[in-house]
This record gives structure tokens, sequence and C-alpha cells, in this order.
């Protein structure tokens, strides 16, 4: 029952870190764009997985939040 419970911990604890994990992330987003040089075409992705991931922290799916905005991250070359 012990393990039990601090596995359930853990995992809350980590999701926990996770949602908040996302606004930095779109943050970092924001700052690179303005002096990103990307093509329109990259300009369109980013703005699209921005939002994405946006949508996806505001559902609850922050998982999928961090994969889409890390997506968005490589295009601009943020680490």
């Amino acid at each position: 029952m012990k393990k039990l419970v601090i596995a359930t911990s853990l995992i809350c604890m980590s999701s926990f870190a996770m949602a908040h994990g996302c606004p930095g992330e779109m943050k970092k987003i924001d700052n690179a764009l303005p002096t990103a040089k990307l093509t329109p075409q990259n300009m369109t992705k980013v703005k699209e997985l921005r939002a994405k991931g946006e949508e996806q922290h505001k559902a609850g799916q922050h998982t999928e939040s961090m994969n889409t905005l890390a997506e968005a991250k490589k295009i601009v070359g943020v680490q």
C-alpha cells in the first residue's frame, strides 16, 4: 500500500510539473519569433504548432503540449 501511495504521488507531481512547463516553453517560442530567420512556411508552421500547444495545455494534455512545443522550438532553433 505504501508503494502505491508513493507511486501515485510521484505521478501526480510529474503531471503538475509538466503543466507548469508548457507556459515557459511557449514564452521561449514567443521570445524567439521576432528575430527568427525563418521562411514564411516555417514561420506559419511554428505559429500553428505554438497555438496547438497552447490549446493542448488548456485542455490538460500537457505531455502532448510539450511535444508539440518541442517541435516548434526545434524549427525556431530554441533549446
